[in-house]
């Protein structure tokens, strides 16, 4: 743990207070008032899904598909309950698990889909009108999304809530296009004010995936549901913290967090993850592997 021992935070002298804390034997100083914060307070991810904002455009990371099933059915089945209206463009397979999801919860599915607040699309199909030589071309994704919304609201339908894993068919192998899609998902929720529910197939505790590509994605969405069990994934992250630093876990998490804040929320758990990654890649790679052997002995 030699790196543990020479872990310090930077102290900017205008902005904060400092205190001393000994880590691995050593004395540090450290920042102890926090930058100002616009994130939203945590929540747990089925009060996000069940009330989402419009132009929300929410991130679920799964290896579970009974998960996956779950929480698309629990976002769409919520708004179609309201009387929005909902999108579905998946997989085949994926469509028949949220189907039956929400079918069990007493959606009446060719019901919905007859008078026009269902539409359920193919994820392949979808793609394969809009790339061009390997990225999405704009203008060919608006005209493939643009004319589903009208088609709703014209069946008057205003409020929309959408699910898609378009993105999930290309992060493994084009990341570069999996962002410029997801960015342009973003300007149809900023222009149009529906709500979108991405899902990528990656092991939150994937190092892997924390290293690199976890991150990138993160920014291109308001809001990460990382794991199904929140409070979980918060005692395995403390005791993680625990094995990683000792005595002073509590103080540096604290203090790690509010130094290097995050854009997209998350559970405070899940931002202490990444903001450890933004100050020693090497100890997150440790705390990740630790918080994954807690997550699943808990």
């Amino acid at each position: 743990m030699s790196e543990c021992e020479n872990f310090c935070l930077l102290h900017d002298a205008e902005a904060w207070e400092t205190k001393s804390l000994k880590i691995g034997g050593r004395l540090f100083t450290v920042g102890m008032t926090p930058p100002p914060s616009s994130l939203s307070p945590p929540q747990s991810w089925e009060r996000l899904l069940r009330t989402p904002h419009p132009r929300d455009h929410v991130v679920q990371l799964y290896t579970d598909e009974q998960f996956l099933g779950r929480a698309v059915a629990h976002f769409l089945g919520a708004g179609l309950r309201d009387g929005g209206a909902a999108v579905i463009i998946g997989t085949p397979a994926h469509v028949r698990v949220i189907s039956d999801r929400l079918d069990t919860a007493g959606v009446e599915i060719p019901k919905a889909v007859r008078r026009g607040q269902l539409v359920i699309a193919d994820a392949e199909q979808c793609l394969a009108r809009f790339m061009r030589d390997g990225l999405p071309e704009r203008a060919a994704f608006l005209a493939t999304v643009l004319p589903i919304l009208e088609t709703i609201r014209a069946a008057g339908y205003l409020n929309i809530r959408l699910f898609g894993e378009m993105v999930n068919l290309l992060w493994d192998h084009n990341l570069e296009a999996t962002v410029q899609l997801e960015e342009m998902w973003n300007e149809v929720l900023a222009d149009q004010g529906v709500s979108l529910l991405c899902a990528y197939r990656i092991d939150p505790f994937d190092v892997h995936a924390h290293r690199g590509v976890l991150h990138q994605i993160s920014r291109c969405h308001s809001h990460l549901v990382p794991v199904d069990d929140y409070d979980r994934l918060d005692q395995a992250v403390e005791r993680a913290l625990g094995d990683t630093f000792g005595q002073d876990a509590p103080e540096l998490r604290q203090l790690i967090t509010t130094r290097y804040p995050v854009a997209t929320s998350m559970p405070a758990s899940e931002a202490a993850l990444f903001a450890v990654r933004n100050l020693s890649p090497s100890i997150a790679d440790t705390l990740l592997e630790r918080t994954r052997h807690h997550y699943r002995a808990l």
